[in-house]
């Protein structure tokens, strides 16, 4: 007579088998991944350290945000060249500030460490994130493809409010993710206990990413967005959703404690309100240049790395949006910052690769998770062939595009190299304007080295442009470094006035490559005197 299996391993043994889906590609490598994440984060780290060689890549807009802070550290205010500032955001610049308080110095090195470990911090973040949404192996992988980005890895060397303000985003999106969806491990119906440290990234990465860009309007209209969506939809979480109100009233005041100070958001939002009086304008410029360029290439070169040509750039830009806007429906905070992010592109900015960097971790796991939908949903030879030419695709382009950027990370001497040796003889134009020029004096300069050489020379150097309107010659020392281009020279005719002798040796060396014409800085002497008392600057 034979004995019924009564036992849970009699069962289990009489049970039918059940039938496994055969691993995948995809599956392979997640678990490639996960075997191995200890080399492929090691990989990354010494990736960056290949390319960290402690010189400051410059640019207009970082010299500005370390003037700014340069001046605060000292006791000036939030002033640039004597002057409130009135256009670049606060976060920024104070944090500037503190690095050079606490170095007791103005060098670029502190900063630029601080940046490379933002980025990190940045790329911990992701780790974090789609490790709370999926498993390890995913958050390995992601993490990793994220950090070979050559978009994301860029902006770890450069001195701009890009990659702090993504910091603010990522944990402000953990601490969401957090505290809106976790679950209880023993009990999934009931939410998890919430640990300090997620309501700290869920506050403090909220008003990182606040204080660092005006973009961070988006942010917050996609919070309040997914805030209304978990009202309604779920998951309904009383404290969470009482915490996220405050933080949105909270916002509402800093904007208009920011707005009514020296660096308030007034020009900001001219320009916004410019753009919405001239709305048939707007919408013209949106759909016959922003729109193309949007496709053709921005959407591509973000993800890629690179353009992949005419024509597959707008089929990559078409589906990395479709990809983008999908995260609706697996997190509506995700699919509602990808939606705000192209909003702004459109409307308030203007299509560049580097304005996508806020959403690039999302973007990259819409891609994965387009694949990985392709490679389940359908069958065939020529789905797993695809399916490794996309995902090559995008590795191979964004690897070779870094190796590039190291390279050029580690010619020496640097300055002869980047961007074509534009800035090769600014340390000798900046002793130049240090013997020669006197501290309260104002020297006109071509266009993209005036604030470069503000925070190497600090002199008072500009470009001849209506905000400066007030600065005259009759009035001021004035100084002119040429080669000059039309609007320095009307300039000069419009006071009346002309240029003296060169102050000093000419320079070799030139910004635009096609100019050979050395560097001469020249006194302007007035043709006229004084007639009355001198403008003011505008406060």
């Amino acid at each position: 007579m034979e004995v019924p299996a009564t036992n849970a391993l009699s069962r289990q043994t009489l049970a039918k088998p059940a039938i496994e889906r055969p691993a995948t590609i995809s599956d392979w490598m997640l678990s490639f991944a996960d075997r191995n994440r200890v080399r492929l984060f090691g990989m990354l780290v010494v990736l960056y350290l290949l390319a960290f060689n402690g010189q400051w890549r410059l640019e207009p807009d970082s010299a500005l945000y370390l003037t700014l802070g340069r001046n605060v550290a000292n006791g000036e205010g939030f002033t640039y060249q004597d002057i409130p500032h009135r256009l670049a955001f606060p976060g920024l610049p104070r944090l500037f500030a503190a690095v050079f308080k606490l170095f007791h110095s103005d060098k670029t090195l502190p900063p630029l460490i601080l940046m490379l470990l933002i980025g990190f911090g940045t790329l911990a973040l992701t780790y974090r994130l789609f490790l709370l949404y999926a498993d390890r192996p995913t958050a390995v992988l992601l993490t990793f493809g994220v950090g070979i980005s050559r978009l994301f890895y860029r902006y770890c060397f450069e001195l701009l409010s890009d990659m702090p303000f993504l910091l603010g985003v990522m944990a402000f999106l953990v601490g969401f993710e957090a505290v809106f969806y976790r679950s209880d491990p023993d009990h999934p119906e009931r939410p998890a206990k919430v640990a300090w440290y997620d309501w700290c990234f869920l506050i403090g990465g909220f008003f990182i990413a606040v204080v660092m860009r005006p973009t961070m309007w988006a942010l917050c209209i996609a919070a309040f967005l997914a805030l209304a969506w978990a009202a309604i939809r779920g998951p309904h979480r009383t404290r969470p959703l009482v915490v996220c109100g405050i933080m949105c009233a909270a916002v509402f005041v800093f904007y208009l404690k920011v707005r009514g100070a020296d660096n308030s958001l007034g020009q900001y939002e001219e320009s916004f309100n410019t753009r919405l009086d001239h709305l048939p304008t707007l919408i013209h410029t949106m759909f016959a240049e922003y729109i193309p360029r949007l496709f053709e290439p921005t959407l591509a070169q973000a993800l890629f790395g690179t353009r992949l040509g005419p024509g597959l750039n707008t089929l990559a830009g078409i589906a990395i949006l479709v990809l983008g806007f999908s995260l609706l429906w697996i997190r509506p905070l995700w699919g509602l910052w990808v939606g705000m992010t192209v909003a702004v592109v459109l409307t308030a900015i203007k299509p560049l690769d580097r304005y996508f960097l806020e959403v690039l971790p999302l973007m990259v796991f819409a891609w994965w998770t387009g694949l990985r939908w392709m490679e389940r949903r359908f069958s065939g030879r020529w789905v797993s062939v695809t399916f490794i030419a996309l995902f090559l695709l995008g590795a191979t382009t964004n690897l070779l595009r870094v190796g590039e950027f190291i390279i050029e990370q580690r010619r020496r001497p640097f300055l002869e190299y980047y961007k074509e040796g534009r800035f090769a003889s600014i340390d000798k134009v900046t002793k130049m304007l240090e013997h020669r020029v006197e501290p309260e004096a104002w020297v006109i300069a071509p266009p993209k080295v005036a604030r470069i050489l503000t925070f190497l020379s600090r002199r008072h150097v500009i470009e001849p442009t209506p905000e400066y309107h007030w600065v005259r010659a009759n009035y001021h020392t004035v100084y002119v470094l040429e080669p000059l281009e039309d609007p320095a020279r009307q300039w000069v005719e419009a006071q009346p006035a002309h240029l003296g002798p060169p102050v000093g040796n000419p320079i070799p060396g030139h910004y635009d490559p096609e100019d050979s014409r050395p560097w001469v800085l020249r006194r302007v002497i007035a043709d006229t005197p004084a007639s009355g008392p001198a403008d003011s600057p505008a406060k």
